[in-house]
């Protein structure tokens, strides 16, 4: 019998039991939330006014406190999904949408 990463039987479990795809949404929301003061290298505390929503169909929805920190994430859209591919080692990203929030999250 040779060696198995844990991560493949984690992966194989969840993928028995139906939760493969929620876990895979919850890692890439993770890894943007890991990432975000790179992806948004110049912004401090953007972690207070932007949040990973949820991730479905390729398509990574995040929540903002307003209109001006939506512009900012469609300015960066292109590094973004590009930054988010490049760690995954694969296109799990296609599209980046933003969700205006009525007051600040509690993350």
């Amino acid at each position: 019998m040779s060696f198995q990463p844990f991560q493949n039987f984690i992966k194989r479990a969840a993928n028995k039991y139906g939760i493969g795809k929620e876990m895979e949404a919850a890692k890439i929301c993770n890894d943007f939330r890991l990432m975000m003061p790179e992806l948004l290298k110049g912004i401090p505390q953007a972690d207070q006014y932007i949040q990973p929503a949820f991730y479905k169909n390729k398509t990574l929805t995040l929540n903002v406190l307003n209109p001006a920190w939506a512009q900012e994430i469609i300015i960066r859209r292109p590094k973004i999904i590009a930054e988010m591919n490049r760690k995954a080692g694969k296109e799990i990203i296609r599209n980046l949408y933003t969700k205006l929030q009525s007051q600040a999250p509690n993350y």
